[in-house]
């Protein structure tokens, strides 16, 4: 049994659908009863709820498991805590292994949430837990292709010309699930996964317009604009350094690494945007 944490997030549920197409028995770790049903239409044998922040309960729902996919909440006042606590839980649980899902770059220090991957990324280093860590680039997946196209606007808060690098979120999962399918090559393992892609607003826009027929243009907005609704400090903080360092030096990463986990070429931006329209 591999146990998935924040199994009902976007990260999580892109896990969880590889690691259910791949056959691997899936204990998808939820914090409410509302998203365990959720989890179980989805794929996962079972479902667990737990709250990350309390050590009790994590032990219960990793006991059993021979793995765990840690998905720490982003930006998340406590994400730290959590991640500590699911593999000090994993290591009284007698689970064998760890997979944390990490970010590209973790050492850039002046972002809160890259500060709080690798807090946990040295936890595990210190756990003595077999472990594979994989650092995924911008999610593709923030681009919401039908309401761009609906809406004939991308929007984001920093610069239009600077160049991030993108990675498609199904490949991020196909990787667990070829990492989890055959631990014995990936253990003490860490990977950076990232796509071929590296584009600005501009392109992007250019992107979603060819594949949907329609003009897309680019716009560039407030940072409040994108902000979750009743976001916490710590969140604002985090957003307001991360769309800095974007606006300032953008972000990229080198695809080498997941073109060899998945096999095959990773999914181009052309090719995500097409697969959300159809």
């Amino acid at each position: 049994m591999i146990a998935i944490t924040a199994a009902a997030g976007t990260t999580g549920r892109h896990v969880l659908a590889a690691l259910s197409s791949a056959g691997l028995p899936v204990r998808a770790v939820v914090h409410s009863s509302a998203r365990a049903d959720t989890v179980r239409a989805q794929g996962a044998r079972e479902a667990v709820v737990a709250d990350m922040t309390n050590p009790g309960e994590l032990r219960v729902a990793l006991a059993g498991c021979s793995a765990v996919v840690h998905i720490g909440p982003p930006m998340h006042p406590r994400e730290i805590t959590m991640g500590q606590n699911v593999i000090d839980a994993a290591g009284r649980a007698g689970v064998e292994h760890v997979v944390l899902m990490s970010v590209t770059h973790p050492q850039l220090e002046p972002l809160l949430n890259h500060q709080s991957k690798l807090a946990v990324e040295r936890h595990l280093l210190g756990s003595r837990l077999p472990f594979t860590i994989l650092q995924p680039m911008h999610y593709m997946q923030n681009v919401n292709v039908p309401d761009c196209l609906s809406r004939g606007r991308f929007a984001q808060p920093y610069s239009l010309d600077r160049p991030l690098s993108f990675v498609d979120l199904a490949d991020v999962g196909a990787v667990a699930a070829t990492v989890l399918s055959a631990l014995e090559k990936h253990t003490w393992a860490t990977y950076e996964l990232c796509g071929t892609d590296t584009l600005t607003g501009h392109e992007i826009a250019e992107a979603l317009t060819s594949a949907g027929g329609t003009p897309v243009r680019a716009e560039q907005v407030p940072l409040h604009a994108v902000l979750p609704e009743g976001a916490s400090d710590h969140t604002i903080d985090g957003f307001t350094r991360l769309i800095n360092h974007y606006d300032r030096y953008g972000i990229r990463g080198n695809p080498n690494v997941l073109r060899w986990l998945l096999g095959r070429e990773p999914t181009t931006f052309a090719q995500y945007v097409h697969r959300e329209l159809n």
